[in-house]
């Protein structure tokens, strides 16, 4: 049986959660990287069988998915990180939402024609979101509780994407830091960030303010 192939453009972006999963499940792979710069998404766009064509893609012998949340679901349901039982997948659910509204206000931020301004702002309101996810893990170790889920790899990277606009956004949450300690290091994610394929910057496409190509922060 072929591969599955997990096609986008080559930044983290919306498809990085989906990259942790497959890493994280050794699941052999084929990840297709598609250049800004280039026409080769345009050449390929209408020729995949994609009912909606768009990046991401995901296409895993008969199935072809777009969008970012449907490609996350189904694979989290292949391999089993979807939730346990009633009460996790209730978690999970709630926490996904969560997570994609905090991860567009990052995409509107970083779009926003006085960047600076909006940075301050966004800063400024930024503790009191974090509380309620501080509080939302408590002393757990994975948002849904025991069992690892998709929306936990959601959360690291866009708790990363924070911490690489605003360095610091982080301290005074010892449960969030805890929470990003424990999923940078699991295991066979060390692994792909210390290969060829990880990229750690640049985050969104060339045409924001920031995150979408020039020097990363010395910190990243």
């Amino acid at each position: 049986m072929a591969k599955p192939i997990l096609g986008y453009w080559n930044i983290r972006g919306l498809a990085e959660p989906t990259r942790y999963i497959l890493h994280y499940k050794n699941v052999d792979f084929v990840d297709k990287r598609y250049h800004f710069d280039k026409d080769d998404w345009k050449k390929e766009k209408f020729t995949l069988g994609l009912d909606f064509p768009n990046l991401p893609y995901y296409i895993d012998g008969d199935i072809k998915l777009t969008q970012s949340s449907a490609i996350l679901r189904y694979v989290a349901r292949k391999y089993g990180l979807d939730g346990k039982d009633d009460q996790e997948k209730t978690r999970v659910a709630l926490a996904e939402q969560q997570i994609t509204d905090l991860h567009y206000s990052l995409v509107y931020l970083v779009k926003s024609p006085d960047y600076e301004a909006a940075k301050k702002e966004f800063v400024k309101n930024l503790t009191n979101q974090l509380k309620l996810w501080e509080n939302f893990l408590g002393d757990r170790k994975f948002l849904a509780g025991d069992n690892l889920t998709y929306v936990d790899f959601m959360a690291y990277d866009v708790f990363d994407f924070i911490r690489i606009i605003h360095e610091n956004a982080l301290e005074g949450f010892p449960a969030l830091q805890a929470f990003q300690n424990t999923i940078k290091n699991i295991p066979e994610l060390q692994e792909y960030m210390k290969s060829s394929m990880y990229i750690k910057w640049p985050i969104f496409d060339p045409n924001v303010k920031f995150g979408g190509g020039g020097d990363p922060p010395p910190y990243l």
